[in-house]
């Protein structure tokens, strides 16, 4: 039996008309796979009145069904008041509906216990569950639509959007820039021209905002890397340690929305009758959250370990003396949980503890580089030096180390930082490069220039 709207009478809440209002109660998306993304967009069940066109949710009761997760859940509105039995007795009809809508085969044990949810926001979280996609990762989307919602209602008076980036800068990172630009490109699909254009001026303001001036825009922008580019980019993937490697380098965009769109091109791939399309992307999803899963649990369990090591060295009597017997500990983990309790003293004006975590901090730094070869530890001192003129001075005090070999080295760092999009110290690298080039010439002295 086929499954097809029903039509009940409402009333208007703006102007008291009578309505008659075309409401889904089945959502089987074994049987219509589109119907999942309009209702986890809102697009289902919504109406607009004709009298006062004023736009409504329908509050009407769903069975919402996926054969192939066995996943059967009911929403019971609560705006709808239904006692006790009443809800007793809309879960039957609605069992007995989608019962009546599916050959023999199909009616298994799992239909007849469905969870039971009482708003379309918990319903929707279900099933988003049922796909891999984690509370934290909810969680995270929502405070970014917030975010999002908020600058835009500040887009038309600069002076306002200013100062709301300023207080929210830290926010406005590479996953925000992804989902601006994802509901840019909903916005076009849906046709909503004008919220289109007024995402896309928000996201231009906002870019010149967040950048220091001369800096290239963000690197690796959604414009240069779709999250459909990305899947792409997963499949070609044959040997699993490559595709561990590039799913750590991608895990920041590998959130909400990314295992949303994979989930929705499965079902696309399922209701066009493309099986083995649907079957390599459901594996390639499995697998992408196995990895990530085991990536985050692999930062977590280094960054407990650096917090641990960061306390034990505090701990000590001579922090400076233990910090050089844990050297060989110190990794990049240890750096991130050090950086982070800085900040965490100097919002909290703990200015003593801060002082002392900062100088730890230069003492790490300085036993890091003093374990670099003399080539890569210049390297580093060249590109925390900000004056050309400095860094050719640098070069002359360590003209020992360098030859074609350092040379080498140096341009393929350049190209490295400009491949990261870190422009500004390739430009400052590359500049430093050519005195290179002069000193192994041997024309002139470049510190007279």
């Amino acid at each position: 039996m086929n499954i097809s709207p029903e039509r009940i009478p409402i009333t208007c809440p703006g102007c008291g008309a009578p309505i008659s209002a075309e409401v889904w109660q089945i959502v089987d998306v074994g049987q219509n796979p589109d119907l999942k993304r309009q209702l986890l967009r809102g697009q289902i069940n919504g109406i607009t009145c004709p009298a006062c066109s004023r736009p409504r949710a329908v509050a009407a009761p769903i069975a919402y069904h996926d054969p192939e997760k066995q996943l059967f859940l009911i929403l019971l509105p609560i705006e709808l008041g239904l006692s006790g039995e009443d809800q007793e007795k809309t879960i039957g009809e609605l069992t007995n509906a989608l019962m009546d809508s599916l050959p023999a085969e199909q009616r298994k044990g799992y239909l007849f216990q469905p969870k039971t949810f009482f708003s379309m926001q918990s319903l929707s979280e279900e099933i988003l569950r049922a796909d891999g996609i984690t509370d934290q990762m909810m969680q995270d989307q929502m405070e970014k639509s917030q975010l999002l919602q908020e600058l835009l209602a500040h887009g038309d008076d600069d002076d306002s959007l200013k100062t709301l980036v300023e207080e929210k800068k830290a926010q406005l990172d590479y996953e925000f820039f992804l989902l601006l630009t994802a509901s840019i490109e909903q916005a076009g699909q849906e046709g909503d021209e004008t919220l289109g254009e007024h995402l896309t001026a928000l996201r231009t303001k906002l870019l010149e905002l967040v950048q220091a001036p001369g800096e290239s825009p963000l690197k690796d922008m959604p414009e240069v890397l779709t999250r459909d580019e990305l899947v792409e980019q997963l499949l070609s993937v044959k040997e699993n340690d490559q595709l561990k490697t590039l799913v750590a380098v991608a895990r920041p965009i590998l959130d909400y929305q990314f295992f949303q769109m994979l989930t929705g091109q499965i079902e696309a791939a399922e209701g066009q009758g493309e099986k083995e399309r649907a079957e390599e992307l459901t594996a390639l999803r499995t697998e992408i959250l196995n990895l990530v899963d085991e990536l985050d649990q692999e930062a977590k369990e280094a960054l407990d370990r650096a917090g641990k090591l960061l306390r034990q060295i505090l701990e000590s009597e001579d922090i400076k003396a233990a910090a050089e017997e844990n050297v060989e500990q110190i990794d990049a983990a240890f750096l991130t949980v050090l950086e982070a309790n800085i900040l965490a003293a100097d919002e909290a004006g703990q200015a003593e503890t801060a002082d002392k975590l900062k100088k730890l901090k230069e003492h790490v730094v300085s036993l890091l580089e003093a374990r670099l070869p003399p080539e890569m530890r210049l390297i580093q001192q060249l590109l925390s030096t900000e004056g050309h003129e400095e860094r050719r001075e640098l070069l002359e005090e360590h003209r020992n180390v360098i030859n074609d070999q350092f040379l080498k080295l140096m341009e393929a760092i350049v190209e490295d930082l400009r491949s990261q999009k870190q422009d500004t110290a390739a430009e400052h690298l590359g500049e430093t490069v050519k005195d290179v080039k002069t000193i192994l010439r041997g024309d002139h002295d470049p510190s007279t220039d």
